[in-house]
């Protein structure tokens, strides 16, 4: 089932990004607001377990790519530059590209 899959892309993707994120972190605002952000994206992939129809599902899957979107911005105002800020963006980066693909396919 495409809806199954793209949960758990989306799941799986959600925690990697945010695993990194925060143990990468300095510990400042910035650990706060990502901790926040990620609790928001969890609450939100456990909501998404109860949605039954594809239309629940593509609003799930939204409002997870923008927790993902708010956490890019976070990490790049956040973070100082270097190498550990770069992965981190980078890697936010695939995950929002490869998201999208898969609700560009199943939510139209």
């Amino acid at each position: 089932m495409k809806t199954r899959g793209i949960l758990t892309t989306a799941a799986i993707a959600t925690a990697v990004v945010f695993t990194l994120a925060t143990t990468t972190a300095q510990a400042d605002d910035c650990d706060d607001i990502m901790d926040a952000l990620k609790k928001l994206g969890e609450r939100v992939m456990n909501y998404k377990d109860d949605a039954k129809t594809p239309l629940a599902v593509c609003g799930a899957v939204g409002q997870v790519l923008g927790i993902l979107k708010a956490s890019r911005e976070t990490a790049a105002e956040c973070y100082e530059d270097g190498a550990k800020r770069s992965k981190i963006l980078l890697d936010l980066d695939k995950v929002n590209k490869e998201m999208e693909g898969q609700v560009d396919s199943l939510c139209k």
